[in-house]
């Protein structure tokens, strides 16, 4: 069990580097608060932009909590790390990062504070409550003044806004039973959940860098 091993030797077995795309992911997958509360301050000294932003995701009723920024990404085995730890209450550090006034938390289609929170709050007293959490496709569609974007599937957003990024190939029968639950994820499995949130995360990226590029162009004309 994780809870009997060093936290030392849970650090190393814990980091992924995870290619996807064109990109390298430095991905950290624990169930232990301790780790979790460094990852998060790890991720929030990436945030240094006026107006910054946080892919998320969540997968499978909370056993899987999903964190990107830039190049690294965060899976919090959370209904794991509950039990392990016995906790009865959302880690203060966790709630504190997504009550944050200054983060916009953007995950795929359909994702909101009501549907997130009931999600990963089953095992907790309290509810997980975000100051400001928004779908991916309201986003591309808001910025890019196109309503159909908010129907659009991930797959037709990455395309409309020129990002490449292949969703992983899965066979048939290859993936094992309630494999989000367990207590160890293979490299395969990490780089299959980390999909989503690393493709809202660049999708968001993109439209943003560009929405400031072409208000910085428009006000020096």
């Amino acid at each position: 069990m994780s809870e009997r091993l060093p936290l030392s030797w849970l650090v190393q077995a814990s980091t992924f580097n995870v290619k996807i795309g064109e990109e390298t992911v430095i991905t950290t997958v624990t169930d232990r608060e301790a780790m979790a509360i460094s990852s998060i301050s790890a991720l929030k000294s990436e945030l240094k932009t006026p107006d910054p932003f946080v892919g998320i995701d969540v997968v499978n009723n909370g056993d899987l909590l999903l964190f990107h920024v830039k190049n690294r990404c965060l899976i919090i085995q959370f209904n794991r790390m509950m039990l392990l730890d016995y906790l009865t209450d959302i880690p203060s550090s966790l709630q504190e990062f997504l009550l944050d006034k200054s983060i916009t938390f953007i995950g795929p289609r359909n994702m909101s504070q009501m549907s997130i929170g009931s999600s990963i709050s089953g095992r907790s007293s309290e509810k997980i409550v975000f100051n400001r959490i928004v779908d991916v496709g309201y986003l591309s569609g808001k910025l890019c003044r196109k309503p159909d974007l908010l129907s659009s599937t991930l797959e037709e957003l990455l395309g409309r806004v020129g990002i490449d990024i292949k969703k992983p190939v899965i066979s048939e029968g290859s993936m094992r039973p309630d494999w989000q639950s367990s207590s160890v994820l293979s490299e395969e499995e990490v780089k299959y959940v980390m999909y989503e949130v690393h493709s809202c995360y660049q999708i968001a990226n993109k439209l943003i860098t560009d929405a400031t590029s072409a208000t910085a162009n428009k006000d020096a004309v």
